[in-house]
This record gives structure tokens, sequence and C-alpha cells, in this order.
């Protein structure tokens, strides 16, 4: 698997063709369409946006995240 003609212009289908495309994406940063992580004491939360190709759901997801039960995660000021 590669690429064999590097000036070949890609279109979507090249990526991603059919119906059963997924996409997720989670805000890091505040931005136009999406809240970035924020941190509030010992909880975090994050916005993601999930779209269905095969039905056209678009989901916003807010997540809840308790930081006591990532023992591993450092957080850097």
């Amino acid at each position: 698997m590669g690429i064999e003609d590097v000036d070949r212009v890609l279109y979507m289908d090249d990526f991603c063709g059919g119906a059963d495309a997924i996409f997720a994406a989670t805000g890091v940063i505040d931005g136009e369409l999406l809240q970035g992580v924020q941190f509030k004491g010992q909880k975090a939360t994050t916005q993601t946006l999930v779209m269905r190709a095969k039905s056209g759901t678009v989901r916003f997801i807010d997540g809840n995240h308790s930081l006591k039960k990532k023992p591993n995660l450092v957080i850097k000021p």
C-alpha cells in the first residue's frame, strides 16, 4: 500500500468511499465549532462532534471526566 502517483489529485472517495463513514472530532482549544477542554478542580469537560454518512446524523457530545480516576494524568498549567 502507498501512493504510486504523487502528482495525482485525490478526492474524498479516494480516502473514504461508501456510506459507512463516521467522522469524530474533539475540541482541544476553544474554536468556532467546538469548545476546548475545560478543567474545573478534579473534573474536565470536553465537547465532541460525531457525524455518520449513512444516516446523516450529526451529534454534539458533552463529556464529563473525573480526573481522580486518571492517576497517571499530568496537567501542566
